[in-house]
């Protein structure tokens, strides 16, 4: 049976994910760090992560379901609704080919180390995403993202897959980048999210079902269902602020905090 510290320091880490699940800071570099600190087991942080995602991930869509709708409207030619396929495939396929190829690598890789290196990385390109954007973007809706915008924030999100970059960011500033509003950019980031995350966490559910003890499952359900929550009634708010927040002083706390890793590891 897991103690009261587990519980209490697993409610926690699941309020930091759900949070900063919607941020570009990383939220699995958080659950990294936080396990390392407060001394968790490593197969239950990845039993916690998976279950945290998962609900996160369920908040997402339900947030988004409606511009999903839009996005696949059902009076839009077969032409049409094809293109807008088209493009959210070009954005998580990559990612998908490359997650499966190198997927024991990646987790051989989520470690405290590997996540300052990460957040270090991650944060020069956002701040490189600030000072080097269009003064004037090229596309300022989600349904005029084009073809090869898409393959670009695709690429960027592979790099992703390194503990510590940040889906989000990674995809944020591959679209400003390439010329998309930066509202435009954390909407379609968050939409291609979706299946990406989802598909994730089924998969690792499935890969780890093994290691998941059922006196753990408890515990599990609860973190999902609290990461839910939380990511839904914050996510109002928080996308303001992601959307009103100069990437720099994103990059400036992932510098940060991978500084306390240096000086606490």
């Amino acid at each position: 049976m897991m103690d009261l510290y587990q519980i209490i320091i697993s409610l926690f880490i699941c309020i930091i994910e759900s949070i900063s699940e919607l941020l570009p800071i990383s939220s699995t570099g958080h659950v990294i760090i936080l396990s390392h600190w407060f001394k968790i087991q490593n197969h239950y942080t990845k039993n916690l992560l998976i279950f945290m995602q998962l609900g996160s991930t369920l908040a997402l869509y339900c947030f988004f379901h409606q511009k999903l709708l839009k996005i696949l409207n059902i009076r839009s030619t077969y032409i049409q609704k094809t293109k807008k396929i088209s493009h959210i495939l070009c954005a998580i396929c990559p990612t998908i080919f490359l997650g499966l190829i190198c997927y024991n690598q990646i987790k051989t890789m989520s470690n405290i180390y590997t996540v300052m290196y990460g957040l270090i990385f991650g944060g020069i390109v956002l701040i490189l995403s600030e000072i080097l954007k269009p003064k004037t973007y090229t596309t300022y809706h989600i349904h005029d993202i084009s073809l090869s915008q898409s393959i670009i924030i695709g690429l960027f999100q592979t790099v992703a897959l390194f503990p510590g970059i940040s889906r989000s960011g990674m995809t944020i500033s591959g679209g400003m980048l390439s010329g998309i509003k930066k509202s435009v950019a954390i909407d379609f980031s968050f939409i291609i999210s979706i299946p990406l995350l989802l598909g994730v966490s089924l998969f690792d559910l499935i890969k780890n079902f093994n290691i998941i003890r059922i006196v753990d499952l408890p515990i599990c359900f609860m973190v999902c269902i609290i990461a839910f929550i939380i990511s839904f009634v914050s996510m109002k708010k928080l996308f303001i602020i992601l959307k009103n927040t100069s990437m720099v002083y994103f990059g400036i706390y992932r510098f940060s905090l991978a500084l306390g890793i240096y000086l606490n590891a």
